[in-house]
């Protein structure tokens, strides 16, 4: 596992690579002299041990980097009482932002910022002389782009059908807006139009989770950030201060609940949200959606009741832009604004499913310190396996179409990877996937596009256009390539099933002859760089793999481990079109850890009938006993970061099998809390409902009609593995490992031991011409594999870098005299 802390030569090195945020890409490196750089624990960061008469000076609110909006909170730290400071950025001395804490810790806010670099310089002087730390940042413009390379083109702004007004630029800017709700029993929000006299008759009060009892009013800021509105919602009490007093959020618990969206889209628009995306409460079943559908399950009113600040942003919406590193920049500069307007942030809990797993996922994996924890729900691990699986149904199903064989139910089901449940007809999971994602292939369809008609490809009409297939919202991490047509440069493609033999368990199980074995893939064909069927087999670019896998696109090889997860795995698979979501997918999380420090311990699966409102009081345990640890330790590295992970982890939160209400048990804590004092409860109970003493777990909270039992999901044994069978994937049932995660194989010659029949050599003979490069060895890496990906990658800002790097937390360290 990647330690992540590097010598000083290499560290110096490390910072003469371009970070590529300005114009031109500009340099992490420049310190003055009297200071050297050292690195900070992504996590907490933390620096390693100063020597007498030392201090640093640092970014705290972002990397330093990846500034924006010109500002940014920095701290002087290891000052003795008697030193004075001063600071200055360029020229201006900004010493009067800097106030010391109890801590002896100087935080400041230094505005006024150039865009590019930024010289700070923080002199102390006192017993021990003068010192000087010199720390280089990099400030970019608020609309971004930091590290996820120049921004897509076209971009079409939604800022009126967000509440804002119109947009000033292609950046889509526009004035920020203050709104205040209430919270009612009857009529869940309610605007208020002028908080400051008021709030609605019959607006309920909650109790955080710092047990003060505030009205449940609720503050949403709406803003641009990274071209995405971004909305933020706080607790806040406008009646109880005068117009013109600043806003402070005093009832936020320092806590923040990251709702991601869901889906998976194409990036050429700026997509749109509802308030209620940040506030929850009670569903418009009629607005319901499949881009904003779990959602409505993940406990956002609960967790803004307790004092979380919540916050979405529509380009951390994989349904507006499906892309890993624009969604991990749009979160970091979502942190950013948090750390730098409301206070200091103490944990980022990412929440919400499907495409909002795949972030959580991938924040974790790539940008550690960037989340506290995930609660992913309706898990895939990343973007390219799960693309995977979208073609290879999409080619079967087609094939099954075409063949003049008898592929009856059994036997499809038997290649997909499916039972009998999850493949009839009524309930077929490819059909699901073919039906919902099979067109995010085509370039020329539009939906969840975000590009208007005539803004989109036509190979004949408009071969420049936008295109809109799945690989164009990632062009910057695949590269482009001539399209074979007509010369457009086009996108290159995650997209290979060369050497691949489907139905290679099913046909080894009995369950298909040679003969359909072999005549499914001599015609199982593949998709043209259009979509379009073809009788040629898909061949990824060998960049493409390199790429995908040194920069994280699929996960394990990074610093997942070091990041707490509760994979809230509710059973979908009998669910029509939710059933994409298989019960495989946490597993194929897991096994990527597995064979990596910690084992997979730090990530625990609880399936069963069950949302992120039965699980959060048992991650904030999990958090605030991790918390403590860290604060009694010193600066380490990845290994130490994940042993202290598993060592806070709860009893109660290891795998577990629970059934009963979706959503059974909600906080605040348990209760609403009327005008007069009138108790509401949200659930009834169980001691509610049969006058029994309640069953005291996850921290003393009180379990709602739910079962929830430890289950060892290895043994095969348990109601969930009974009750709750897991099905495979067409590439599984071909013979790639549970992980999922090799979307190249390397290949070998077709060998008559991986056949369960006794072949003729003839036979043999027929398989190896269908395969005249060999057939995929699953018992070797991925082509273009790599032992660790890239910690916090960049491919640059406005400009793409010709080598992907890794940002670091740099601190500046004043030398003793």
């Amino acid at each position: 596992m990647l330690t992540r802390f590097l010598p000083p030569a290499a560290l110096a090195a490390l910072l003469l690579v371009a970070c590529g945020g300005s114009e031109p890409p500009a340099v992490g490196a420049g310190d003055g002299a009297g200071s050297r750089s050292v690195e900070a624990d992504y996590h907490t960061l933390k620096t390693p041990p100063l020597a007498n008469g030392e201090f640093d000076l640092l970014t705290v609110s972002t990397l330093p980097d990846a500034v924006t909006g010109g500002d940014v909170l920095m701290a002087v730290r290891g000052l003795a009482a008697e030193d004075s400071l001063q600071v200055r950025a360029g020229s201006r001395d900004v010493t009067a932002a800097f106030v010391r804490r109890e801590d002896g810790e100087w935080r400041g806010l230094v505005e006024g910022l150039v865009e590019g670099e930024n010289r700070i310089r923080a002199t102390a002087s006192g017993p021990a002389g003068a010192r000087r730390a010199t720390l280089t940042v990099i400030n970019h413009p608020v609309s971004g782009p930091i590290l996820s390379g120049p921004h897509q083109t076209p971009f079409n702004c939604r800022t009126e059908d967000n509440g804002l007004e119109p947009a000033m630029g292609p950046a889509c800017s526009a004035e920020p807006r203050m709104q205040w709700f209430a919270r009612q029993l009857t009529q869940d929000w309610v605007e208020v139009e002028n908080p400051f006299e008021g709030y609605p008759a019959g607006t309920l009060s909650t109790q955080t989770d710092e047990g003060k009892t505030v009205p449940y009013v609720a503050r949403v800021e709406t803003r641009v950030i990274n071209r995405g509105i971004a909305r933020l919602a706080v607790l806040d009490d406008p009646a109880s201060r005068s117009p013109e007093d600043p806003f402070e959020p005093v009832s936020w618990n320092g806590n923040v609940y990251y709702v991601y969206g869901e889906s998976c889209g194409h990036g050429y628009g700026q997509g749109t949200s509802t308030t209620d995306f940040v506030l929850g409460g009670f569903p418009d079943l009629t607005s319901i959606s499949g881009d904003a559908l779990l959602i409505n399950l993940a406990g956002v009113s609960d967790r803004l009741g307790s004092g979380d600040i919540t916050v979405h942003n529509t380009l951390s919406a994989y349904g507006n832009h499906c892309n890993p590193l624009i969604s991990i920049e749009t979160s970091m500069m979502m942190k950013e604004h948090i750390a730098e307007n409301y206070g200091e942030v103490a944990r980022v809990v990412g929440t919400n499913g499907s495409g909002a797993a795949l972030q959580q996922y991938n924040a974790a994996n790539n940008a550690p310190g960037l989340l506290s924890a995930g609660l992913p729900t309706a898990t895939f691990a990343d973007i390219p396996s799960t693309a995977m699986t979208v073609a290879d149904c999409g080619l079967l199903l087609d094939y099954y179409e075409r063949s003049d064989l008898d592929w009856t139910q059994r036997k499809q089901w038997s290649v997909n990877g499916h039972n009998a449940l999850s493949g009839n007809q009524l309930n077929a999971i490819c059909s699901s996937w073919e039906d919902a994602f099979l067109d995010r292939l085509d370039p020329t369809a539009g939906s969840g596009c975000g590009a208007t008609s005539e803004q989109r490809y036509h190979p004949e009409d408009n071969p420049t256009g936008a295109r809109c297939a799945i690989q164009d919202a990632n062009v910057n991490i695949f590269g482009t390539m001539p399209h074979p047509e007509h010369g457009v440069m086009v996108a290159r493609r995650p997209l290979d099933n060369t050497g691949v033999q489907y139905g290679l368990e099913a046909f080894n199980d009995g369950a298909i002859s040679f003969a359909e074995f072999l005549d499914l893939n001599r015609n199982i064909g593949g998709y043209d760089i259009d979509g379009q069927w073809e009788a040629a087999r898909m061949v990824m670019h060998p960049e493409v793999e390199r790429i995908t896998y040194r920069l994280g696109g699929v996960i394990g090889r990074g610093a997942l481990a070091e990041t707490p997860f509760i994979d809230i795995a509710a059973y979908l698979d009998l669910i029509p079109v939710a059933n994409i979501h298989e019960a495989i997918r946490p597993f194929t999380v897991r096994d990527r850890l597995r064979p990596r420090a910690g084992g997979g311990a730090t990530q625990s699966i609880f399936r069963g009938v069950l949302t992120q409102p039965d699980v959060y009081p048992l991650m904030d345990d999990w958090l605030d006993a991790l918390a403590a640890a860290e604060a009694a330790t010193g600066f380490g590295g990845a290994p130490e970061r994940i042993a202290r992970v598993i060592d806070a982890k709860p009893a109660m939160a290891e795998d577990r099998c629970s059934f009963g209400t979706i959503g059974g048990r909600l906080e605040l804590p348990g209760t609403l809390l009327g005008p007069l004092g009138l108790e509401a409860p949200l659930l009834p109970t169980l001691t509610a409902i049969l006058g029994l003493p309640g069953v005291e777990v996850l921290s003393g909270a009180e379990l709602s009609l739910r079962v929830d039992v430890p289950e060892n999901f290895d043994s095969g044994i348990g109601p969930c593995a009974i009750a709750l069978p897991v099905t495979s994937t067409p590439r599984m049932v071909a013979g790639m490992p549970r992980s999922g995660d090799i979307i190249r194989c390397q290949k070998k010659p077709v060998d008559a031991r991986d056949y369960e029949a006794d072949l003729t050599a003839e036979q043999l003979n027929e398989i190896a011409a269908i395969f005249p490069e060999g057939v995929c060895d699953y018992t070797r890496p991925a082509a273009g594999d790599v032992e660790e990906s890239l910690i916090w990658p960049s491919i640059g800002g406005r400009q793409r870098l010709p080598e992907p790097v890794s940002l670091r937390w740099r601190a500046a360290r004043a030398n003793a005299d």
